[in-house]
């Protein structure tokens, strides 16, 4: 059988010669091996992991196998090949094959890029007339807090000599509890729990009961400015209406005073701080369903 050299030859020569359904291949591969280690075929090995087998056929095979299947994971191939984990471990770094994570991203359109680059440079001018223009803007933003059905990058592994750059497409519309706040550098407003999905008519009501009474409230706020991002609720006319009464010239989204580049990065200060400490709150305790009054506050950010 070992002269042979492949399974699948001593399964055609057993078909020939014996005429009956030979051994699968698995199994075959394993005497092979076996016999390539002790020089026999019997059973005197005691029982354990198996044995670890790095030769250069098996190395053939690993290659092969990562080249048409890169996301093969290390146990699988340990099963298949039915090696020991730590063997399968050391031919996959002696072939220069590395573990790389797909990233997350969001979809971007050609010329997303441009549309960044020119708000980056307009808010810039802006700021070089006014130094003060940072502290007075209303940084809002809405976080969705998902209960279950996040995609786990650490089961996506691909294995590859070089970085493939895999990604992996995400839609900015997820289901889930949806929360607004509004930050800027003394304090922050919210946060505000929608519980269902934002309309423009749920959102202008957000806006008018609760966001504004709060804002009136922030001392010499006669130059502040707002800013929102390119969610469609917030593009309605009735908002964009209300923003120009309020904020007349001092509002920055879509078709606002400063356009808000289409799928930003959302660089905010609620990014940088509120989501993540809200969400080391939450996520403190495990939540099986939503509960409470659609639209309710909840007690503020400290």
């Amino acid at each position: 059988m070992y002269r042979l050299e492949y399974p699948i030859n001593v399964q055609r020569l057993w078909s020939k010669e014996i005429n009956n359904n030979p051994p699968d291949r698995k199994t075959i591969r394993s005497l092979m091996h076996k016999f390539e280690q002790t020089g026999s075929v019997l059973n005197i090995d005691p029982p354990g992991r198996p044995v670890s087998v790095t030769g250069q056929e098996t190395k053939d095979e690993v290659s092969s196998i990562l080249k048409e299947k890169p996301r093969t994971s290390l146990r699988q191939m340990s099963t298949d090949l039915n090696i020991s984990m730590s063997s399968v471990r050391h031919i996959y770094k002696s072939l220069g094959f590395n573990p790389y994570i797909p990233r997350l991203i969001h979809e971007l359109n050609e010329d997303d890029p441009d549309r960044r680059i020119e708000y980056c440079e307009t808010f810039l001018s802006l700021l070089k007339d006014d130094s003060d223009l940072m502290y007075r803007v209303i940084w809002s933003d809405e976080a969705v807090f998902k209960l279950n059905g996040h995609i786990n990058r650490h089961n996506s592994v691909y294995w590859a000599t070089q970085n493939p750059n895999v990604t992996i497409d995400q839609t900015m519309q997820v289901e889930g509890l949806i929360v607004w706040a509004g930050i800027w550098y003394q304090d922050v407003i919210g946060p505000y729990f929608f519980e269902t999905t934002v309309t423009s008519q749920s959102y202008i009501k957000m806006l008018d009961d609760y966001f504004y009474p709060l804002f009136c409230d922030v001392p010499d706020n006669e130059s502040f400015s707002f800013m929102h991002d390119r969610a469609p609720a917030h593009y309605a006319s009735i908002v964009r209406d209300w923003l120009d009464e309020k904020f007349p010239a001092r509002w920055i989204g879509r078709r606002g005073a400063l356009d808000w580049p289409a799928r930003s990065p959302d660089l905010t200060p609620a990014d940088f701080f509120s989501w993540g400490y809200l969400k080391d709150i939450v996520y403190q305790k495990k939540h099986r369903a939503q509960g409470g009054k659609s639209g309710s506050p909840r007690s503020p950010i400290p």
